[in-house]
């Protein structure tokens, strides 16, 4: 398929809000159409931690990992044509290795302690490692400071992100999710000010709970999108009450939060102009209109090249409105 790109006919000021793998798959999408310099996203970093002892910042990664064209497109996180004789090795001084950072993804994580060390903020890690690798989009971490994202269980036990989607695989009954460190937090300056700048804001199809969630959490970037004279929209993780990928409508369920577009459209209706839902959900659409918030159906699976490019277009078409 050839990438016919359209930056002549649109100088819309693009800003994306980002986290696990549902927005960087819609991405892929917006690159066949768009140029990289002219994306913005504010990326979640509640998912960080410590491994080994390096800062990993997953959804960071994954979007500098997309940008520089280094993604394994067949899993959504990590480096393609990756090999683990680090961690093998690791291994053999009987240490877990439940969290598999593998050889290449391990070059950035050294690279990012080295800047860490010499004194870098987290946002100009960031920007450093964007420049090193060519990427011409713009990755704005929401913070410098320590957010994480913590999940209670019903037994007690509070685990961080990794720890429940990585080591527990998820098969774990979740009672509270905290954002710990957010209420002091400040935001990346940046970060609100992109807010502030653009035209339009896509809360792309991630989880609502642990991706976006954190990034709402931050005050000064809740404010700062309740204030913005920007277009807002947002793509539903969810079809049917399932979501396309991850824990989305699992987590939303053990929460008593309503796991449908419904569901979604609530809770970012505080600043949402528009949201995109699933064929599937049509019957939700009135009520989503009573909330303000127009509804747009169609196909929002991201599953192939086709159906991310589709619908591309249709966010930029809503874009232009």
């Amino acid at each position: 398929m050839v990438v016919v790109h359209l930056n002549g006919n649109f100088d819309n000021k693009l800003l994306f809000l980002a986290g696990g793998t549902g927005t960087p798959k819609l991405l892929m999408g917006v690159r066949r159409i768009l140029n990289d310099d002219k994306l913005t996203i504010i990326g979640n970093t509640a998912d960080d931690d410590i491994f080994y002892g390096l800062l990993i910042s997953p959804d960071i990664d994954t979007l500098i990992y997309l940008f520089s064209d280094q993604l394994d497109l067949k899993k959504f996180w990590g480096v393609k044509n990756e090999s683990f004789n680090a961690l093998n090795q690791i291994e053999k001084y009987g240490e877990e290795i439940w969290f598999r950072l593998g050889d290449k993804d391990l070059g950035l994580h050294l690279v990012r302690n080295k800047l860490l060390l010499q004194g870098c903020n987290y946002h100009e890690v960031v920007q450093e490692l964007c420049s090193r690798l060519g990427v011409t989009a713009k990755i704005i971490p929401m913070t410098n400071d320590h957010v994480r994202t913590k999940l209670l269980t019903k037994s007690g036990l509070e685990l961080s992100f990794q720890e429940y989607t990585v080591k527990m695989r998820e098969n774990i009954t979740i009672q509270s999710v905290r954002y710990e460190g957010s209420e002091k937090a400040a935001a990346v300056e940046e970060a609100v000010n992109a807010i502030s700048n653009a035209d339009t804001i896509i809360i792309g199809p991630s989880n609502p709970i642990t991706s976006i969630g954190p990034i709402l959490s931050i005050r000064e970037l809740k404010t700062a999108l309740c204030n913005t004279e920007a277009k807002i929209i947002a793509v539903s993780p969810l079809s049917s009450g399932k979501a396309f990928s991850g824990p989305a409508a699992r987590l939303m369920n053990e929460l008593n939060i309503e796991a449908t577009s419904l569901g979604i459209a609530k809770l970012y209706r505080e600043f949402l102009n528009t949201v995109i839902i699933c064929n599937n959900d049509k019957e939700l659409q009135d009520e989503i209109n009573k909330l303000g918030i127009k509804t747009i159906c169609t196909n929002i699976s991201l599953k192939t090249e086709y159906e991310r490019e589709e619908l591309t277009k249709i966010i930029l078409k809503e874009c232009k409105k």
